[in-house]
């Protein structure tokens, strides 16, 4: 919400380490190049490699002054090594592979004014996939593909949407939108700018121990874009943000990326000028095109979200209620055609649709449609809540439109319900539900903040519901109930709920 800047196996698999078809080595990616600090790093050694079903694990030795590792995957298409994702340890795993051969290399990396450079790649890596997770013996499907909810769904999303589990936010950190940094601004000063801390994979560690199988990373990309009409995201930005999403990964967790609100562009799809929508349109295409193609390769447990809250009142202009409707189904239409479109892991990957104002009445009005897909129970739902309110969004008792100060009794534990049942309209289509945000404000007292009477029962009645109509509800949080810097519950019926 925009209130939230304020208020804050059976192993049938063998691996081989030795000769590889010849590639052209000039084609490994660019990024490889040595900066003289970098140069200064080893090639790491020691590596081995283990497949089980669909994944492999790589491990090495670490390597002496190196900041992190990156791991790159051979792209038969593109003939040259990519990066596939940054890692803090000495350890990764890659799921999701087809049978067959998959080449690796690993290099360490060093950061240099803000930026990861990478020394010297390892030799290659080979790791041969004799059986997909698809044909592991019964006994072992649910190991064999705890990464893999492509298999785990069997035809339905809503068995992704349960998979997820209890989710959690990485709230007012890489969608801080903050035009004061200047041009000079590197990624990690706009994750500062709303008052959280960097993100380190001891915290993502953290929210895994907590209870949590799920992370939400809202981004806006506009940060570091361009301004030249082809609308290129940097290199610098999307390398901060796979670092943050490979901390989930290697947690073994869901993660779930999004073009947040990014500033509010969002408006221009609601002009009444046909040439600022058009703008918008094209915005929006270039920006998932460069994400998905990015993440191509990414393990399906990477979901992306087509928006925040923006699609509805946020894209309505003077347009009809009718019209809005329509212009909201056709963007996330959109996003699933262009996401589809990119290959790879894309043709399958599960998405998130965003519900109108992600509001989840008028998201299960019959108006709002989910989109056709050529991939098969791969859709799942995005809706919000902040119901009342008053409880969960005001801070304070002179707030203009009210002020709830407690939560709990049976009629509103009665409300609760009524309106997490009107998503059963998705689950019965066979589309998974994902709250992506709840929450309950602080209440303000001064300068102080205490949470509200109310709020245990509050967040325990969301994860029961959910948990019973097979949700996965996502807890919108700034440091205000995990803290970041102890990386422990601010609240002790917390570590009981989750």
């Amino acid at each position: 919400m925009n209130f939230k800047k304020i208020i804050c196996a059976f192993t049938a698999a063998a691996v081989m380490l030795g000769a590889v078809p010849v590639f052209n080595e000039a084609a490994l990616s660019a990024d490889i190049a040595i900066t003289a600090e970098a140069a200064k790093l080893s090639s790491p050694t020691g590596i081995k490699a283990s497949v089980s079903g669909d994944k492999t694990t790589i491990s090495w030795k670490k390597v002496s002054g190196a900041d992190g590792y990156r791991v790159y995957k051979y792209d038969s298409a593109k003939k040259a090594f990519v990066r596939l994702k940054t890692v803090a340890g000495t350890k990764t795993t890659v799921s999701g592979l087809s049978k067959g051969k998959h080449y690796f290399k690993i290099a360490a990396v060093d950061k240099v004014n803000g930026k990861y450079q990478a020394g010297t790649a390892s030799s290659k890596i080979t790791v041969t996939v004799k059986s997909s997770a698809a044909k592991t013996t019964e006994k072992n499907t649910a190991a064999a593909t705890s990464s893999a909810p492509s298999e785990k769904a069997n035809g339905s999303s809503v068995s992704i949407a349960k998979a997820m589990g209890n989710g959690w936010n990485l709230g007012n950190t890489m969608e801080s939108v903050a035009s004061w940094l200047g041009a000079s601004a590197l990624p990690e000063d706009y994750e500062k700018a709303w008052g959280q801390p960097i993100t380190t994979e001891e915290i993502i560690r953290a929210v895994k121990n907590s209870g949590f199988d799920s992370v939400r990373i809202p981004v806006a990309w506009s940060n570091m874009m361009s301004s030249d009409g082809k609308y290129t995201i940097s290199e610098k930005y999307f390398e901060r943000v796979d670092e943050i999403v490979g901390y989930v990964l290697e947690n073994d967790m869901y993660c779930i990326i999004n073009i947040h609100w990014d500033g509010g562009w969002w408006k221009d799809f609601g002009s009444s000028d046909e040439k600022v929508q058009a703008e918008a349109m094209k915005k929006y295409k270039a920006m998932w095109t460069q994400i998905a193609n990015h993440y191509a390769d990414y393990s399906d447990k990477l979901i992306f979200e087509s928006a925040n809250e923006e699609l509805g009142s946020g894209t309505k202009g003077n347009s009809s209620m009718a019209e809005s409707y329509e212009r909201v189904n056709m963007i996330n239409q959109t996003f699933v055609d262009l996401v589809r479109s990119t290959g790879g892991k894309n043709k399958n990957r599960p998405l998130l649709i965003a519900g109108y104002d992600t509001d989840i009445a008028k998201t299960a009005d019959s108006r709002f449609k989910m989109p056709t897909d050529s991939a098969k129970g791969k859709l799942l739902v995005s809706v919000h809540y902040y119901s009342p309110s008053t409880f969960c969004i005001a801070d304070n008792e002179s707030n203009s439109w009210g002020y709830k100060d407690s939560w709990g009794t049976q009629s509103d534990i009665d409300a609760m319900k009524k309106d997490l049942e009107k998503l059963k309209r998705f689950t019965d289509a066979g589309y998974g539900v994902v709250i992506g945000e709840y929450g309950v404000a602080h209440k303000k007292s001064g300068s102080s903040y205490t949470a509200k009477k109310g709020t245990d029962l509050f967040f325990k009645n969301v994860v029961e519901l959910s948990e019973k109509y097979g949700f996965c509800p996502m807890l919108w949080d700034c440091s205000d109930w995990l803290s970041r810097k102890t990386c422990r519950f601010t609240e002790d019926y917390l570590d009981d709920i989750f």
